[in-house]
């Protein structure tokens, strides 16, 4: 929550300077290898049963063009089960050439979302 407070405060400043940028994914305005880590918290595998394994597919790799190393969390959908789209996005991305793992995090706001899937290039 006072991460939550923080952000909220910032937000009016942070947009007026440019940090946060309104974008929409599958595709993002930013130039190839912008950032060093992308970050999708609580949207991807969330929303499992409204979009499907391709936009998750196509979200995670324009993701991972415009940083290096892509992290999704949690790996649940709504009501808290795990995701039918994780082992494929997994399969996709190594079939690529990239290292594709899951890894336990400290936090866990929802029961059993424990885990992130960490994008990175070998």
């Amino acid at each position: 929550m006072a991460a939550l407070r923080r952000f909220i405060a910032d937000y009016p400043r942070g947009t007026a300077e440019g940090r946060y940028v309104e974008a929409s994914l599958p595709e993002l305005p930013f130039e190839s290898g912008a950032f060093d880590l992308a970050l999708s918290s609580h949207f991807l595998f969330l929303y499992s049963e409204q979009l499907d394994m391709d936009f998750h597919i196509r979200a995670a790799e324009e993701m991972f063009g415009v940083a290096s190393e892509v992290r999704i969390f949690p790996l649940l959908q709504i009501g808290g089960t795990p995701s039918p789209h994780v082992a494929g996005v997994v399969e996709a991305f190594r079939a690529r050439g990239a290292f594709a793992t899951l890894e336990p995090v400290a936090y866990e706001f929802q029961r059993g979302g424990n885990q992130t899937l960490r994008l990175r290039r070998k």
